[in-house]
């Protein structure tokens, strides 16, 4: 049974001391701090208007490997802008230090009030240089001690204002009374002669003002109004999976934002090369890659044994080993999505975008990564290429979780794939009797067959039929007998003196689907434009797109054996291509 439990309420000041003597810490899978002083000030009213805080939730470490391989970080507490975002967290190395606290959720909160309490809050000047220190003012957090308890417009009852120090601050001045919040914390507990009474007299503060005075004391001092969940166990992935269903600071955040978040920590540069990454690759290839991707990637191809977004797999050794591959992985990336382009695929029709990193494993492998943008690539390999990708966008092989499926392909890959050769009937073979099956049957077979024009999944189709494509020509869905054909109701009753036939060719789901469409070059589309079928068989480039025997009519009149022979044929060859 977990002893993981929720603790004794604390007060606010204990809190603050706990992150002041370091026993409150903050893991590397947090965010930067993000609240501005508008947001802190709200905080505070909140406190003293007695509503509550969220739970705070405490990891608590106690094991010593945890505490030497694991980035933790310090509590801002002076807090200034910046151009790139404002003050970072000081990372601390804890390893020698007792056992503690890592704030797994209540980061922003828990900041917000030291830095009220505790620091300060510089902000920059706007549409000011950010090179001059002129241009920043540094600021602590006040109360107004004359401003009576009375709830704004905006429900806002007590009067709290990030403000530069001044040397009247302390004296009622035109109606107002600036106190600074820090002091609260130096203060005795209230009583006959307290400190806060002491003060209100030393001030000639009116009653209104002490009230104000000792109800802060009391929100920040007395009350007990965070509350603690502590997390006992130590298992990193296990916090890692609470942080992201619990979190509740803002945007939601998915294991791949908290990963990130880690690997950061170790290497800042990250973040920014992979920006650059997806931002080349999209201007480059048109693909869109997100974070997660170019993680699962490193994974798959440097990381095999395990490919899960899990804290483990991002220690100090595996984001070192990332560093050190960045540029190949980069390489692989890049020319991976360049030749998906060249083979005429884009961002739209790439129907899962994990589908690429077997690919780029292979390209690495081999080095074939170094070619694979040219149009030199070879054709044999790269129609294997696209027999697997298009019969695994048409059987949805990487729909669901893809974690087991990349493995396994990634150990196919390892196995077999050479750079004269890419394993697609070894994957076959290997994925037979799974429920990522790749093999085809009649239903299958009559299902695909049967999709129209543009619709989703024909471009497969077509694309299977093809295999590799020239990489400097661009390919169109075309019909082989012209579409307008079968809008000329005269010429149909013209042409078809059998009823029968006449039915068939006006059947939408005979001339607009597979068995009468291909994928042709641009050019030869154009020059084909609404010729006849048998017209156009007389060019001398025409025939390869048929797949029909010598002896079967191309003319209009015989459409109905054309599609049948064709619907044969094409059947015959995808079984033949995925043997």
């Amino acid at each position: 049974m977990s002893d993981n439990k929720y603790q004794q309420p604390i007060t606010i000041a204990t809190a603050i001391n706990n992150i002041y003597s370091r026993k409150y810490l903050l893991p590397g899978i947090q965010r930067h701090f993000t609240w501005d002083t508008d947001r802190i000030e709200k905080l505070f009213d909140s406190v003293m208007q007695d509503y509550p805080i969220n739970t705070l939730m405490l990891w608590h470490i106690t094991d010593l490997k945890i505490k030497q391989n694991y980035r933790f970080y310090n509590f801002i507490c002076d807090y200034v802008e910046s151009r790139s975002g404002g003050t970072m967290n000081e990372k601390c190395n804890p390893a020698g230090q007792d056992d503690f606290d890592a704030v797994i959720d209540g980061q922003q909160r828990l900041t917000s009030l030291y830095i009220g309490l505790k620091g300060s809050y510089t902000v920059h000047k706007k549409n000011k240089s950010w090179h001059k220190s002129i241009n920043f003012t540094k600021r602590r957090l006040y109360l107004n001690l004359m401003k009576e308890a009375t709830p704004n417009e905006d429900d806002l009852a007590y009067d709290f204002k990030f403000r530069a120090p001044s040397e009247n601050d302390e004296s009622i001045k035109e109606g107002n009374f600036w106190f600074p919040v820090s002091r609260i914390l130096s203060m005795a507990a209230p009583g006959e002669n307290d400190d806060t009474h002491d003060y209100a007299v030393k001030h000639a503060l009116p009653k209104h003002a002490n009230k104000v005075l000792f109800r802060l004391y009391t929100a920040i001092c007395n009350d007990l109004s965070i509350q603690c969940y502590q997390q006992n166990d130590q298992d990193q992935d296990k916090v890692l999976d609470i942080f992201t269903r619990t979190n509740s600071g803002g945007v939601p955040l998915s294991k791949s934002d908290l990963i990130m978040a880690i690997v950061t920590s170790s290497w800042p540069e990250i973040r920014e090369r992979s920006e650059a990454l997806t931002k080349n690759v999209w201007n480059d290839t048109g693909f869109a890659i997100s974070k997660d991707f170019i993680l699962k990637s490193f994974l798959v191809i440097y990381n095999p044994n395990d490919i899960r977004f899990k804290m483990n797999n991002f220690g100090e050794s595996q984001v070192e080993k990332l560093r050190k591959n960045w540029d190949e992985l980069t390489k692989v990336i890049t020319n991976t999505f360049l030749f998906l382009k060249n083979q005429g695929f884009s961002d739209d029709l790439f129907r899962a975008k994990n589908a690429a990193i077997p690919l780029m494993y292979f390209f690495q492998k081999t080095e074939l990564h170094r070619s694979a943008s040219k149009t030199t690539f070879p054709a044999e390999i790269a129609t294997d290429i696209i027999h697997w990708l298009t019969i695994s966008f048409l059987k949805n092989i990487f729909s669901g979780q893809t974690d087991t499926l990349l493995k396994h392909l990634h150990d196919v890959i390892e196995q077999y794939g050479t750079a004269q050769h890419f394993p697609f009937r070894e994957i076959i073979m290997e994925f037979k009797g799974t429920n990522k099956n790749y093999t085809v049957d009649d239903d299958f077979l009559d299902q695909i067959l049967d999709y129209r024009y543009q619709q989703p999944g024909t471009e497969y189709v077509l694309r299977l039929l093809q295999g590799a494509t020239n990489p400097g020509l661009s390919y169109e869905q075309d019909h082989l007998h012209p579409k307008s054909v079968f809008h000329n109701e005269k010429l149909l009753e013209e042409t078809f003196t059998n009823e029968e036939d006449l039915r068939f060719a006006k059947d939408e789901a005979n001339w607009n689907s597979i068995a009468n469409l291909q994928l042709l070059e641009k050019l030869s589309n154009i020059d084909k434009s609404n010729k006849s079928l048998a017209e156009w068989a007389s060019e001398p480039y025409a025939s390869r797109y048929f797949y029909v025997g010598e002896k079967t009519s191309l003319e209009l009149k015989d459409f109905r054996e054309f599609i049948k022979a064709r619907r044969e044929t094409i059947k015959r060859l995808i079984r033949e291509a995925v043997a």
